[in-house]
Parts: C-alpha cells; sequence; structure tokens
C-alpha cells in the first residue's frame, strides 16, 4: 500500500514536472539571451542580478531554485542545450 502510494506521488511529480518543461525552457531561454545582451554591453552577471528589482528577483529565485521545479529545471537545460 505504502509503496503503491509512493509511486503515484512520484507519477505525479513527473507529470507536474513534464507540463512545467515548455514553460522553463522559454525561461531559461529568455534568462540567456538577457545574459548575452548584458554580456554584450559590459555587464556581468552580478550586475545584471543587481539591476533587477525585487519582484523580478523573487522570480528567477523561485524558478531557478524552488525543489519543485528540479526535474522540469533540468529537463529543460538539457533541451536548451541541445538545441543551441
Amino acid at each position: 500500500m505504502l509503496l503503491t502510494i509512493f509511486w503515484m506521488i512520484l507519477g505525479l511529480y513527473v507529470l507536474l514536472s513534464l507540463f512545467f518543461v515548455p514553460l522553463q525552457y522559454r525561461f531559461l531561454a529568455a534568462l540567456k539571451k538577457e545574459e548575452a545582451e548584458n554580456k554584450s554591453r559590459g555587464n556581468t552577471q552580478g550586475e545584471m542580478y543587481d539591476s533587477m528589482g525585487a519582484g523580478e528577483l523573487a522570480l528567477h529565485e523561485n524558478m531557478q531554485g524552488n525543489p519543485i521545479f528540479f526535474l522540469a529545471n533540468f529537463l529543460a537545460l538539457i533541451i536548451y542545450r541541445v538545441r543551441h
């Protein structure tokens, strides 16, 4: 019974992660584009984050650091690296 619940929760997590992969991919692609634009201006990545507002920083922290999105972030990163 406990093993069945574990597999159901794991399956739900994988389905949720697969749902979030396109969103995380678009976020990652936009972030890389913004980093490239800042690099062409001579700014570092730290300066880019220093110039962001508090709301945008909170969004970045949640999108990149939330353990719920770990699998979706990892899959989006793999897809991004394969395509670019």
